[in-house]
């Protein structure tokens, strides 16, 4: 059953939604999203990843997803953008049977997912299990581009991966196939909570993303964070200029610690 405040806020889009998405499963449409100032903070740091990874263990948040784990299609991108969260299940039906019977393929959210998501955002899709299909490929690839989203992370896997690194679409994913996920694999929930590599994440968390991996930084510390992460980098770059002019081991020590390099 859709809640009344999703079925208002999906009403305002008009003819924009094609139906992709069954209402029901839709859990959020508006979310608050982080300001411009602080994703343009987020995006000046450094040492992107390594850095909110070592201040989010001070909050208890255990966030990183290794890039061992999703690997970056290309090693050169980053990434920084509030996450809008889908969950896609294998299909109840067998693919070859829905072929053979001309029966409409299960749902995967096609064109609608983007349309529901805003300029920055980052497309979280959980995919457990399934390696046999892709669950994102070249065409979302080219709409998710032209409608300004910042990226792609999902545990599954990905195919036309050529064309999204010319592109230069930032996508994390699991694994990488020339399968369609088309008859094979159906979206079952939009906007609620999702597991990534054993990390929770929500809409509206800050996916932040490099050549070490992933960390998702939750929305309500993200300004926190940054103040902290902004305060770290300035220090560690006047601790490399000490290196950098023959410092000795006690005139480094007084910048920063030898047990927190």
């Amino acid at each position: 059953m859709t809640h009344p405040c999703v079925a208002e806020q999906l009403s305002a889009y008009g003819d924009r939604l094609l139906g992709l998405i069954p209402a029901e499963r839709i859990r959020l449409v508006d979310f608050p999203r982080p300001d411009a100032a602080l994703i343009a903070g987020y995006q000046a740091l450094p040492d992107l990843t390594s850095t909110v990874a070592d201040i989010l263990d001070t909050y208890g948040f255990d966030t990183a997803i290794p890039a061992s784990t999703l690997a970056p299609l290309d090693p050169g991108q980053r990434l920084v953008g509030p996450a809008v969260t889908i969950r896609h299940v294998p299909a109840r039906s067998n693919s070859g049977f829905t072929l053979a019977q001309g029966t409409p393929p299960p749902q995967l959210g096609g064109r609608d997912q983007i349309t529901l998501c805003l300029a920055g955002d980052v497309m979280v899709i959980e995919a457990h299990g399934i390696r046999d299909a892709s669950n994102f490929g070249g065409l979302m690839a080219v709409a998710m581009k032209e409608a300004g989203l910042a990226g792609l992370v999902t545990d599954g896997c990905v195919r036309d991966v050529a064309n999204m690194r010319a592109m230069g679409l930032s996508v994390w994913a699991g694994g990488i196939t020339p399968r369609t996920g088309k008859h094979r694999i159906e979206l079952a929930e939009f906007n609620g909570p999702v597991d990534i590599a054993g990390v929770q994440i929500r809409p509206g968390d800050l996916l932040l993303g490099d050549a070490d991996g992933l960390i998702v930084v939750p929305q309500h510390v993200a300004a926190e964070v940054l103040a902290r992460a902004q305060a770290a980098a300035g220090l560690e770059q006047h601790l490399l200029a000490a290196l950098s002019s023959g410092a000795s081991a006690r005139e480094t020590a007084g910048i920063l610690p030898p047990e927190k390099w």
